[in-house]
Protein backbone atom coordinates (compact mmCIF):
# COMPACT_ATOMS: atom_id res chain seq x y z
CA UNK A 1 0.00 0.00 0.00
CA UNK A 2 1.52 3.56 -0.79
CA UNK A 3 1.77 6.39 1.32
CA UNK A 4 -1.39 8.15 -0.77
CA UNK A 5 -3.29 5.59 -0.61
CA UNK A 6 -2.83 5.57 3.13
CA UNK A 7 -3.36 9.09 3.19
CA UNK A 8 -6.44 8.49 1.37
CA UNK A 9 -7.70 6.18 3.70
CA UNK A 10 -8.34 8.37 6.65
CA UNK A 11 -6.67 8.16 9.86
CA UNK A 12 -9.77 7.16 11.40
CA UNK A 13 -10.45 4.11 9.13
CA UNK A 14 -6.95 2.97 9.55
CA UNK A 15 -7.11 3.35 13.61
CA UNK A 16 -10.05 1.53 13.86
CA UNK A 17 -9.78 -1.30 11.24
CA UNK A 18 -5.62 -2.16 11.26
CA UNK A 19 -4.07 -0.12 14.38
CA UNK A 20 -6.48 -1.32 17.05
CA UNK A 21 -7.13 -4.69 16.38
CA UNK A 22 -3.25 -5.51 16.61
CA UNK A 23 -2.88 -3.69 19.39
CA UNK A 24 -5.95 -5.30 20.97
CA UNK A 25 -4.21 -9.29 19.38
CA UNK A 26 -1.30 -8.10 21.25
CA UNK A 27 -3.23 -7.74 24.19
CA UNK A 28 -4.49 -10.88 24.09
CA UNK A 29 -0.84 -12.64 23.33
CA UNK A 30 1.06 -10.93 26.30
CA UNK A 31 -2.13 -11.59 28.92
CA UNK A 32 -3.61 -14.76 28.69
CA UNK A 33 -2.40 -15.68 32.00
CA UNK A 34 -4.41 -12.86 33.39
CA UNK A 35 -7.72 -14.44 31.51
CA UNK A 36 -7.12 -17.53 32.99
CA UNK A 37 -7.03 -15.92 36.41
CA UNK A 38 -10.20 -13.74 35.55
CA UNK A 39 -12.04 -16.63 34.35
CA UNK A 40 -11.02 -18.80 37.55
CA UNK A 41 -12.33 -15.91 39.52
CA UNK A 42 -15.13 -15.57 37.53
CA UNK A 43 -16.21 -19.52 38.11
CA UNK A 44 -15.75 -19.34 41.49
CA UNK A 45 -18.21 -16.50 42.07
CA UNK A 46 -21.04 -18.13 40.10
CA UNK A 47 -20.71 -21.44 41.40
CA UNK A 48 -20.83 -19.75 44.84
CA UNK A 49 -24.06 -18.47 42.96
CA UNK A 50 -25.50 -21.79 42.20
CA UNK A 51 -24.88 -23.63 45.70
CA UNK A 52 -26.73 -20.40 47.24
CA UNK A 53 -29.75 -21.32 44.44
CA UNK A 54 -29.79 -24.96 45.15
CA UNK A 55 -30.30 -24.37 48.90
CA UNK A 56 -33.93 -22.52 47.33
CA UNK A 57 -34.54 -24.86 44.74
CA UNK A 58 -34.33 -28.13 47.24
CA UNK A 59 -36.99 -26.13 48.94
CA UNK A 60 -39.14 -25.68 46.47
CA UNK A 61 -38.71 -29.56 45.42
CA UNK A 62 -39.52 -30.79 48.85
CA UNK A 63 -42.66 -28.63 48.95
CA UNK A 64 -43.71 -29.86 45.56
CA UNK A 65 -43.37 -26.33 43.84
CA UNK A 66 -42.93 -26.01 39.49
CA UNK A 67 -39.89 -24.25 39.08
CA UNK A 68 -40.65 -20.86 36.72
CA UNK A 69 -38.97 -20.82 33.16
CA UNK A 70 -36.56 -17.59 33.71
CA UNK A 71 -35.38 -19.94 36.97
CA UNK A 72 -34.73 -23.07 34.88
CA UNK A 73 -33.22 -21.20 31.93
CA UNK A 74 -30.64 -19.40 33.94
CA UNK A 75 -30.00 -23.01 35.82
CA UNK A 76 -29.41 -25.03 32.67
CA UNK A 77 -27.47 -21.79 30.93
CA UNK A 78 -24.98 -21.51 34.75
CA UNK A 79 -24.28 -25.50 33.80
CA UNK A 80 -23.07 -25.10 30.52
CA UNK A 81 -21.29 -22.08 31.34
CA UNK A 82 -19.56 -23.57 33.72
CA UNK A 83 -18.28 -26.81 31.79
CA UNK A 84 -17.42 -24.78 28.97
CA UNK A 85 -15.26 -22.92 31.44
CA UNK A 86 -13.69 -25.67 32.93
CA UNK A 87 -12.89 -27.32 29.67
CA UNK A 88 -11.12 -24.13 28.50
CA UNK A 89 -8.97 -24.02 32.04
CA UNK A 90 -8.40 -27.44 31.08
CA UNK A 91 -6.80 -26.92 27.91
CA UNK A 92 -5.21 -23.90 29.31
CA UNK A 93 -3.50 -26.28 32.10
CA UNK A 94 -2.33 -28.91 29.50
CA UNK A 95 -0.54 -26.79 27.25
CA UNK A 96 0.96 -24.10 29.94
CA UNK A 97 2.65 -27.52 31.57
CA UNK A 98 4.77 -27.40 27.79
CA UNK A 99 6.28 -24.18 28.59
CA UNK A 100 8.36 -23.18 31.61
CA UNK A 101 7.25 -19.71 31.60
CA UNK A 102 3.80 -20.69 33.05
CA UNK A 103 2.14 -19.78 30.10
CA UNK A 104 0.48 -20.82 26.33
CA UNK A 105 3.86 -21.53 24.43
CA UNK A 106 2.99 -19.42 20.62
CA UNK A 107 1.56 -16.30 20.69
CA UNK A 108 -1.62 -17.92 18.23
CA UNK A 109 -2.56 -20.14 21.29
CA UNK A 110 -2.65 -17.45 23.64
CA UNK A 111 -4.57 -15.11 21.23
CA UNK A 112 -7.04 -17.96 20.76
CA UNK A 113 -7.63 -18.65 24.38
CA UNK A 114 -7.64 -15.28 25.75
CA UNK A 115 -10.35 -14.56 23.05
CA UNK A 116 -12.14 -17.38 24.35
CA UNK A 117 -11.92 -16.69 27.98
CA UNK A 118 -13.04 -12.74 26.84
CA UNK A 119 -16.16 -14.10 26.19
CA UNK A 120 -16.45 -17.04 28.69
CA UNK A 121 -15.90 -14.00 31.35
CA UNK A 122 -18.61 -11.73 30.13
CA UNK A 123 -21.18 -14.79 29.93
CA UNK A 124 -20.25 -16.32 33.84
CA UNK A 125 -20.41 -12.65 34.84
CA UNK A 126 -23.84 -11.82 33.67
CA UNK A 127 -24.85 -15.25 34.35
CA UNK A 128 -24.13 -14.26 38.21
CA UNK A 129 -25.66 -11.03 38.32
CA UNK A 130 -28.41 -12.53 36.92
CA UNK A 131 -29.01 -14.71 39.98
CA UNK A 132 -29.95 -11.58 42.42
CA UNK A 133 -33.15 -12.05 41.54
CA UNK A 134 -33.17 -15.06 43.31
CA UNK A 135 -33.37 -14.30 46.67
CA UNK A 136 -36.73 -16.48 47.79
CA UNK A 137 -38.88 -19.60 46.64
CA UNK A 138 -41.17 -17.12 44.78
CA UNK A 139 -39.01 -16.09 42.92
CA UNK A 140 -37.62 -19.35 41.57
CA UNK A 141 -41.29 -21.31 41.57
CA UNK A 142 -44.53 -21.21 42.29
CA UNK A 143 -47.22 -23.60 43.54
CA UNK A 144 -48.89 -25.84 40.94
CA UNK A 145 -52.71 -25.39 40.87
CA UNK A 146 -53.39 -28.84 39.42
CA UNK A 147 -50.88 -29.91 42.58
CA UNK A 148 -53.17 -32.96 42.88
CA UNK A 149 -52.34 -34.53 40.02
CA UNK A 150 -48.65 -33.52 40.26
CA UNK A 151 -46.95 -37.26 40.64
CA UNK A 152 -49.72 -39.70 39.15
CA UNK A 153 -48.81 -43.09 39.87
CA UNK A 154 -46.65 -45.17 37.65
CA UNK A 155 -48.23 -47.54 35.82
CA UNK A 156 -45.34 -49.68 35.46
CA UNK A 157 -44.61 -50.14 39.06
CA UNK A 158 -46.95 -52.21 41.52
CA UNK A 159 -48.37 -50.59 44.30
CA UNK A 160 -45.52 -49.65 46.85
CA UNK A 161 -44.20 -53.23 46.10
CA UNK A 162 -40.98 -51.95 45.28
CA UNK A 163 -40.39 -49.36 47.91
CA UNK A 164 -37.86 -50.92 49.66
CA UNK A 165 -35.61 -53.48 48.44
CA UNK A 166 -35.40 -57.02 49.30
CA UNK A 167 -32.71 -58.31 52.21
CA UNK A 168 -33.11 -61.83 52.76
CA UNK A 169 -29.90 -62.91 51.45
CA UNK A 170 -27.89 -60.73 53.90
CA UNK A 171 -30.74 -60.52 56.67
CA UNK A 172 -28.56 -63.18 58.78
CA UNK A 173 -25.76 -61.08 58.54
CA UNK A 174 -27.30 -57.50 59.81
CA UNK A 175 -28.99 -59.35 62.17
CA UNK A 176 -25.68 -59.63 64.22
CA UNK A 177 -24.00 -56.30 63.53
CA UNK A 178 -27.68 -54.46 64.29
CA UNK A 179 -28.06 -56.80 67.78
CA UNK A 180 -24.71 -55.94 69.02
CA UNK A 181 -25.21 -52.01 67.76
CA UNK A 182 -28.27 -52.17 70.15
CA UNK A 183 -26.79 -53.76 73.04
CA UNK A 184 -23.82 -51.85 73.17
CA UNK A 185 -26.41 -49.07 73.83
CA UNK A 186 -28.04 -50.22 76.21
CA UNK A 187 -30.80 -52.29 74.74
CA UNK A 188 -31.67 -55.26 76.11
CA UNK A 189 -31.55 -58.58 74.33
CA UNK A 190 -35.03 -59.28 73.74
CA UNK A 191 -35.98 -56.00 72.61
CA UNK A 192 -33.06 -55.99 70.29
CA UNK A 193 -34.49 -59.10 68.62
CA UNK A 194 -37.64 -57.33 68.25
CA UNK A 195 -36.33 -54.41 66.69
CA UNK A 196 -34.48 -56.97 64.23
CA UNK A 197 -37.70 -59.02 63.43
CA UNK A 198 -39.34 -55.47 63.00
CA UNK A 199 -36.43 -54.28 60.29
CA UNK A 200 -37.00 -57.63 58.49
CA UNK A 201 -40.53 -57.13 58.36
CA UNK A 202 -40.30 -53.53 56.73
CA UNK A 203 -37.30 -54.99 54.27
CA UNK A 204 -40.32 -57.44 52.83
CA UNK A 205 -41.55 -55.94 49.65
CA UNK A 206 -44.57 -58.30 50.43
CA UNK A 207 -45.10 -56.25 53.65
CA UNK A 208 -46.44 -52.37 53.57
CA UNK A 209 -47.65 -51.57 56.74
CA UNK A 210 -45.60 -53.46 59.94
CA UNK A 211 -47.29 -53.17 63.71
CA UNK A 212 -46.22 -53.12 67.21
CA UNK A 213 -49.21 -53.35 69.51
CA UNK A 214 -49.02 -54.38 73.87
CA UNK A 215 -50.44 -52.66 76.85
CA UNK A 216 -50.46 -49.39 78.16
CA UNK A 217 -46.37 -49.01 79.34
CA UNK A 218 -44.83 -51.72 77.78
CA UNK A 219 -42.70 -49.86 76.01
CA UNK A 220 -43.98 -49.51 72.41
CA UNK A 221 -43.01 -45.79 72.19
CA UNK A 222 -39.10 -46.85 73.43
CA UNK A 223 -39.00 -49.67 71.61
CA UNK A 224 -40.11 -47.63 68.51
CA UNK A 225 -37.86 -44.49 68.71
CA UNK A 226 -34.87 -47.08 69.03
CA UNK A 227 -36.10 -48.68 65.85
CA UNK A 228 -35.87 -45.96 63.87
CA UNK A 229 -32.65 -44.73 65.13
CA UNK A 230 -30.97 -47.72 64.06
CA UNK A 231 -33.30 -47.21 60.46
CA UNK A 232 -31.87 -44.18 60.21
CA UNK A 233 -28.16 -44.88 61.36
CA UNK A 234 -28.42 -47.83 58.75
CA UNK A 235 -30.05 -45.90 56.08
CA UNK A 236 -32.90 -48.56 55.33
CA UNK A 237 -35.04 -46.13 54.12
CA UNK A 238 -34.51 -42.02 52.26
CA UNK A 239 -37.27 -40.49 54.35
CA UNK A 240 -38.15 -41.36 57.84
CA UNK A 241 -41.18 -39.26 59.41
CA UNK A 242 -42.62 -39.53 63.13
CA UNK A 243 -46.34 -38.54 64.21
CA UNK A 244 -47.58 -39.25 67.85
CA UNK A 245 -51.22 -39.91 66.57
CA UNK A 246 -52.70 -40.34 70.38
CA UNK A 247 -56.60 -40.97 71.56
CA UNK A 248 -58.11 -37.59 69.90
CA UNK A 249 -56.40 -38.15 66.39
CA UNK A 250 -55.55 -34.25 65.63
CA UNK A 251 -55.17 -34.46 61.43
CA UNK A 252 -53.75 -30.88 61.14
CA UNK A 253 -51.13 -31.68 64.18
CA UNK A 254 -50.47 -35.14 62.28
CA UNK A 255 -49.87 -33.79 59.04
CA UNK A 256 -47.59 -30.94 60.50
CA UNK A 257 -45.26 -33.51 61.68
CA UNK A 258 -44.76 -35.50 58.88
CA UNK A 259 -44.15 -32.49 56.70
CA UNK A 260 -41.92 -31.02 59.32
CA UNK A 261 -39.82 -34.31 58.70
CA UNK A 262 -39.89 -34.31 54.90
CA UNK A 263 -39.02 -30.77 54.90
CA UNK A 264 -42.44 -29.92 53.77
CA UNK A 265 -42.34 -26.59 55.20
CA UNK A 266 -44.82 -24.60 53.15
CA UNK A 267 -47.89 -27.03 54.59
CA UNK A 268 -47.85 -25.05 57.74
CA UNK A 269 -49.23 -21.89 55.98
CA UNK A 270 -52.64 -23.72 55.05
CA UNK A 271 -55.55 -22.95 56.88
CA UNK A 272 -57.69 -26.02 55.54
CA UNK A 273 -56.58 -30.03 56.32
CA UNK A 274 -57.44 -30.41 52.93
CA UNK A 275 -55.32 -28.04 51.21
CA UNK A 276 -52.58 -29.99 53.68
CA UNK A 277 -53.22 -33.51 52.84
CA UNK A 278 -53.23 -32.87 48.82
CA UNK A 279 -49.54 -30.96 49.45
CA UNK A 280 -48.58 -33.95 51.60
CA UNK A 281 -49.94 -36.82 49.38
CA UNK A 282 -48.32 -34.85 45.84
CA UNK A 283 -44.92 -34.64 47.85
CA UNK A 284 -45.34 -38.39 48.85
CA UNK A 285 -45.84 -39.01 45.10
CA UNK A 286 -43.39 -37.28 43.73
CA UNK A 287 -41.02 -39.94 46.38
CA UNK A 288 -42.65 -42.67 44.77
CA UNK A 289 -42.02 -41.61 41.49
CA UNK A 290 -38.46 -41.13 41.86
CA UNK A 291 -38.05 -44.21 43.89
CA UNK A 292 -37.09 -43.17 47.20
CA UNK A 293 -37.89 -45.26 50.05
CA UNK A 294 -40.55 -43.62 52.46
CA UNK A 295 -40.96 -44.86 56.06
CA UNK A 296 -43.91 -43.28 57.93
CA UNK A 297 -44.09 -44.08 61.98
CA UNK A 298 -47.37 -44.15 62.91
CA UNK A 299 -47.21 -43.84 67.07
CA UNK A 300 -50.01 -44.81 69.21
CA UNK A 301 -52.98 -45.55 67.86
CA UNK A 302 -56.71 -45.72 69.56
CA UNK A 303 -58.16 -46.47 66.53
CA UNK A 304 -58.21 -46.76 63.04
CA UNK A 305 -56.82 -43.39 61.04
CA UNK A 306 -57.85 -42.29 57.77
CA UNK A 307 -54.77 -42.12 55.74
CA UNK A 308 -56.65 -40.55 52.92
CA UNK A 309 -57.25 -37.45 55.16
CA UNK A 310 -53.60 -36.97 56.15
CA UNK A 311 -52.75 -37.09 52.79
CA UNK A 312 -50.90 -40.49 52.75
CA UNK A 313 -51.46 -42.10 49.33
CA UNK A 314 -53.68 -45.25 49.87
CA UNK A 315 -56.45 -47.17 48.32
CA UNK A 316 -60.13 -47.29 48.60
CA UNK A 317 -59.55 -50.09 51.59
CA UNK A 318 -57.06 -47.46 53.56
CA UNK A 319 -54.43 -49.52 52.26
CA UNK A 320 -50.79 -47.76 51.88
CA UNK A 321 -49.52 -46.98 48.57
CA UNK A 322 -45.94 -46.04 47.60
CA UNK A 323 -44.36 -46.12 51.27
CA UNK A 324 -44.68 -48.27 54.40
CA UNK A 325 -46.15 -47.69 57.58
CA UNK A 326 -44.79 -48.62 61.18
CA UNK A 327 -47.33 -48.34 63.95
CA UNK A 328 -47.91 -49.25 67.12
CA UNK A 329 -51.58 -49.73 69.05
CA UNK A 330 -52.55 -51.13 72.71
CA UNK A 331 -55.28 -52.93 70.30
CA UNK A 332 -54.19 -55.46 68.33
CA UNK A 333 -57.56 -55.37 65.95
CA UNK A 334 -56.95 -51.51 65.18
CA UNK A 335 -53.68 -52.83 63.31
CA UNK A 336 -54.76 -55.08 61.06
CA UNK A 337 -58.68 -54.63 60.93
CA UNK A 338 -58.81 -50.90 60.24
CA UNK A 339 -54.81 -49.96 59.13
CA UNK A 340 -54.32 -53.06 56.95
CA UNK A 341 -51.15 -54.75 58.81
CA UNK A 342 -49.45 -56.91 57.08
CA UNK A 343 -46.96 -57.96 59.86
CA UNK A 344 -47.64 -57.93 63.67
CA UNK A 345 -45.71 -58.10 66.72
CA UNK A 346 -46.80 -58.39 70.18
CA UNK A 347 -44.65 -56.47 72.58
CA UNK A 348 -44.45 -57.99 76.16
CA UNK A 349 -43.26 -57.19 79.41
CA UNK A 350 -39.32 -57.30 79.95
CA UNK A 351 -37.95 -61.08 80.62
CA UNK A 352 -36.76 -61.65 84.23
CA UNK A 353 -33.15 -61.11 84.45
CA UNK A 354 -33.77 -57.84 82.20
CA UNK A 355 -36.23 -56.67 84.23
CA UNK A 356 -33.49 -56.75 86.93
CA UNK A 357 -30.98 -55.22 85.44
CA UNK A 358 -33.58 -52.44 84.21
CA UNK A 359 -34.59 -51.95 88.48
CA UNK A 360 -30.32 -51.79 89.76
CA UNK A 361 -29.99 -49.49 85.93
CA UNK A 362 -32.31 -46.82 87.65
CA UNK A 363 -32.03 -47.14 91.64
CA UNK A 364 -28.21 -47.66 91.27
CA UNK A 365 -26.42 -48.90 95.09
CA UNK A 366 -29.81 -48.12 96.48
CA UNK A 367 -30.44 -51.96 95.71
CA UNK A 368 -28.14 -53.65 97.55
Amino acid sequence: MSADSVVGIGWDVLKRYVIVPIERGFGYVISSKRFANNLRGGVQDLKNEVQRVEVLAEQARNNVRKFNDVFTAWEANAGKALEEARELLDEFEKATKTCCYGTLPDPRSRYQFSRKAEDNIEVINQLTKKCNRFNGLDDISFIDPALGNVAASNPARREGKDVVQSTTATGSASFVSTSMKLRDGGVFESRAMMIQNIMDALADNGNNVVGIYGISGVGKSTLLADTEKIIREEKSFDLVAHADVSEHQDIKRIQEEIAHKLGLSGLKNEEYVSVQAELLHGRLKVEERIKKKVLIILDNLWKGLDLKSVGIPCGPDNKVMGCKLLLTSRDRDVLPRDMGCDKDFHLGGLKEEEAKRLFERIVGDKSS
